[in-house]
């Protein structure tokens, strides 16, 4: 019997659920299990006791960008501060249908943020980033932060996670909006040239790819968020390769106090590795190229390094 195509995106989110179920701590070895049961019980009992300490004012940081670009390592982070609520893609904020990557509806959210006694409250809603404006509008003392990483890094780390044909059928599904999905909303006529000009059902793996990273950090800019002081660009390199520093920066531009606790000690350098440049075409790469070097722009990271710089030269 052959399935509708509703029935085919239901089995698809669910397969794609369960891999960020796993990558999120809710599986995996079992030492990783432990250390994320012992977190979980030590942030309880945490603000449990300090619960009238953290009541008051409250700061909503939404995880943005596209899939494959340091998301998921910076909620690992934020959820090593205590005083934090953290919520993965699928989490009780998460919509009960369709493998629930969509966020409830916004006032269900707020309700819920609104109850938590905590200074910060963290959400990684990264299928929602063309929605960026709605939530910032909808939820209170809420700040963006949009993730992003080199493209070939991203292709090849979605590929590798999702599958050879992942990068074709996420702009096929773009492109034809059928069955309706968060892939295609708000995606300009500009953007949609750009990619038609490309797309073919039989294209480089790693171009397709490529071009969904870059038809995601397209949005940035089409949504108006570079000229938004609530949020704020952060480059993946920048946070594995001097994590205390950008974190520190993003704490700042929140408005919440640094943690005395170390909440940076599970970043690896070794998160850098290249990806093969040679896998993407170079007609894809000089799109995509032109992208990073718009995000590296308005990087709020690089300012920062670039104004400590001006400050020593001085």
């Amino acid at each position: 019997m052959k399935r509708a195509p509703t029935d085919f995106m239901n089995v698809r989110d669910e397969w794609v659920r369960r891999v960020l179920t796993r990558r999120d701590g809710f599986a995996g070895t079992v030492e990783e299990e432990l250390r994320e049961r012992k977190l979980r019980l030590q942030k309880r009992v945490f603000q449990r006791v300090n619960r009238s300490r953290l009541s008051g004012h409250q700061e909503v940081a939404l995880i943005l960008g596209c899939q494959r670009s340091g998301t998921t390592l910076l909620l690992d982070i934020f959820a090593e501060d205590l005083r934090t609520a953290t919520f993965p893609e699928v989490s009780v904020l998460s919509r009960p249908v369709g493998g629930r990557l969509r966020l409830r509806p916004i006032p269900e959210i707020r309700r819920h943020v609104e109850r938590l006694a905590v200074p910060l409250v963290v959400l990684k809603p990264i299928v929602e980033s063309q929605n960026a404006l709605d939530l910032l509008e909808g939820l209170d003392n809420s700040h963006v932060i949009w993730m992003f990483r080199r493209f070939d890094n991203v292709a090849a780390s979605d590929l590798a996670l999702f599958g050879i044909g992942n990068g074709v059928s996420n702009l096929q599904l773009l492109l034809s909006n059928e069955p309706p999905n968060w892939r295609a909303e708000f995606v300009p006529p500009a953007t949609r040239a750009v990619l038609n000009r490309f797309f073919a059902p039989d294209m480089p793996p790693h171009d397709a790819a490529a071009l969904f990273w870059w038809a995601r950090n397209t949005l940035f800019f089409d949504r108006g968020l570079n000229q938004r002081a609530d949020v704020c660009l952060c480059a993946y390199e920048d946070l594995v390769s001097d994590p205390v520093v950008t974190m520190r920066t993003i704490y700042d531009f929140l408005g919440v106090e640094f943690p005395d606790r170390d909440i940076t000690k599970r970043v690896h350098g070794d998160a850098r590795n290249p990806a093969d440049a040679a896998l993407i075409s170079p007609d894809v790469r000089a799109v995509c190229e032109d992208m990073l070097a718009r995000l590296r722009a308005c990087s709020v990271t690089i300012r920062v390094d670039r104004r400590d710089r001006d400050r020593e030269s001085r």
